[in-house]
Parts: C-alpha cells; sequence; structure tokens
C-alpha cells in the first residue's frame, strides 16, 4: 500500500499556486500585499491530518495526511453532488418524496474514502488497496478533473485561513478568548478573500461550494477527534462563512452544498421538500445546529 506521502507528494508541489488560482483576480495583491518580499515556507508534515502556520517563521505546515483526507472529502462531495442534482432533476417514481442516492454513493465508494478520511484524523496510515488513488493531471472536463478543482478550492480557503495567521501575526500562548478571536479573524479572512471579487455568477457558485467542503472537513475532524478550546466550534465557523455568501434563492452552489452537508454529516434524517436551494441550504443548516452544537 502506498504512504499518504506517495500519494500526495504531487499535490503538494502544487498547493503553493492554490490560494492565487481560487481567485486569480487577487493574485497581484497576495503577492504584493501579503506575501511581500519576505520568505513564506510551505512546508510538508508527517502527521496524523492536519493543517497549520507557525506566524514567527512565516511557515505553513500541510501533513500528507491532510491533503489526503481533504481529497477524499473533496471525491465524496463531488459525486454525491453529481449525483444528488441528477437525481433531484430525474422524473420521480410515483408516491417517490426522498431522493435515495445510497446505492450510487456506495458503488462510486463514497462511504470508504470518508472512512479513510476521518481515519487519518488519528494517525497517519497507508492508503487502502481497495480505494483508488487520486489522479494527478487528469484532463479538467472528466470526473477526476473536477474532484480535482473542489479539492484544490477547499485547500485553498484552508492555507488562506493559515496565511491570515501568519499575515497577522497571530500567536499561540494567549487566553483562550484571544485564540479563538484569531480563528474567527483568520476565517474571515480566508472567506472574504475567496469571495469578495467573485461577483455573482458560477465563479462565485464553485467558491462557495468549495468553501462548505473545506468547512466539511472541520466538521468531520471535530467530529472524530472533538473540540479542542482554541478553536471555535465547527458550527461557529460555518455560520459566519455562511454569512458571507451572499447567493440567491436558486443558487447553484447553495444547492449542492446542501446536497453534500445532508448526504456527508446527516444521512438518515428525511428531509422535507422545498422549493428552492436556499430552503434546501437553510434546513440542512438548522440541522448541523442539532446535529454539531456550539459549546
Amino acid at each position: 500500500m502506498p504512504s499518504t506521502k506517495q500519494v500526495t507528494d504531487p499535490f503538494f508541489r502544487y498547493a503553493a499556486r492554490t490560494p492565487f488560482n481560487i481567485a486569480p483576480e487577487r493574485g497581484g495583491e497576495l503577492a504584493e500585499d501579503i506575501f511581500g518580499s519576505g520568505k513564506w515556507d510551505l512546508r510538508p508534515s508527517e502527521t496524523a491530518a492536519n493543517f497549520y502556520a507557525v506566524p514567527a517563521d512565516k511557515a505553513i505546515y500541510l501533513s500528507y495526511a491532510g491533503l489526503a483526507s481533504l481529497w477524499c472529502i473533496a471525491y465524496a462531495a463531488f459525486h454525491v453532488a453529481d449525483i444528488s442534482s441528477r437525481a433531484q432533476r430525474a422524473p420521480r417514481q410515483a408516491g417517490e418524496a426522498e431522493i435515495n442516492i445510497a446505492d450510487e454513493c456506495a458503488a462510486r465508494k463514497v462511504p470508504d474514502y470518508i472512512a479513510y478520511a476521518k481515519a487519518l484524523f488519528r494517525a497517519d496510515r497507508d492508503w487502502p488497496d481497495d480505494l483508488p488513488p487520486p489522479p494527478i493531471t487528469p484532463e479538467f472536463d472528466t470526473p477526476e478533473g473536477r474532484v480535482n478543482n473542489v479539492f484544490f478550492g477547499a485547500l485553498s480557503w484552508i492555507m488562506l485561513h493559515e496565511i491570515a495567521h501568519v499575515h497577522h501575526g497571530d500567536v499561540k500562548f494567549l487566553p483562550k478568548d484571544l485564540l479563538v478571536k484569531q480563528e474567527y479573524r483568520a476565517d474571515a479572512f480566508a472567506t472574504r478573500w475567496i469571495l469578495d471579487g467573485a461577483g455573482n455568477g458560477l465563479h462565485r457558485e464553485f467558491r462557495v461550494l468549495t468553501i462548505v467542503v473545506a468547512l466539511t472537513w472541520l466538521f468531520f475532524f471535530e467530529q472524530t477527534i472533538g473540540a479542542g478550546n482554541d478553536h471555535p466550534a465547527a458550527i461557529l465557523r460555518f455560520r459566519e462563512a455562511a454569512d458571507l455568501f451572499q447567493t440567491g434563492s436558486r443558487s447553484v452552489g447553495l444547492e449542492n452544498a446542501g446536497y453534500v452537508l445532508k448526504a456527508l454529516l446527516d444521512p438518515t434524517t428525511p428531509a422535507p421538500q422545498f422549493d428552492t436551494s436556499k430552503e434546501v441550504f437553510d434546513w440542512v443548516s438548522s440541522r448541523l445546529e442539532a446535529l454539531f452544537p456550539a459549546r
């Protein structure tokens, strides 16, 4: 079985470009106003799945297990959105109230990828032989290429969060309330950086989805490891980000985000019928409030 390092090291080499690629309209600003002329380092880590910054060293660490787990979540998210959106638009059988995507998800090994992603939060583990590993350079307009696009988009939000810690000179040894405040500020920096110049078209819709995928990774992390004292609860971070989405009631991004959150985090609760994407997203958001109560 290959290690997570063997599988994701090629992704690590592309990672430095992801904060530029997610919001190319702000590339010059990122290069000049954030990175400036000082030397920043992007460093690998062979720990369990995690991402973190050391602001004093201007260093951001991406663990190979973290990249692997995030890719697995992106894989699951893309396929859930793909299966769900097609099922939503297909003719319904008489008396059929709900969309059942379980069989198709199982055929694409979505539960297996999720299980592996969650195991990586506890310890780095070799890539399972029964799960196809991520292709590194698939054709753009293929399912594999779209999975990678979602992965790099989610990674960009995580990296921009860590970039914010370095840019703001955040420190680790502070009272809990100040540490939490730093995390909120870093989240807002990442979300606003991605969305502020996105306009109101498909670019924004895609970016909203990728932010939700990153937040889904955080929900799974909290579900597996528990909530720490130095970070806000995942649901609070989700609330803050969602307040900045600013999409229409029939948003494709919100529609797909709702499918992803429902299928991955609350698969068993029957969902009512709704008329708009925003209604679906708001209902799923309320379910997350119940499943992940703020401490």
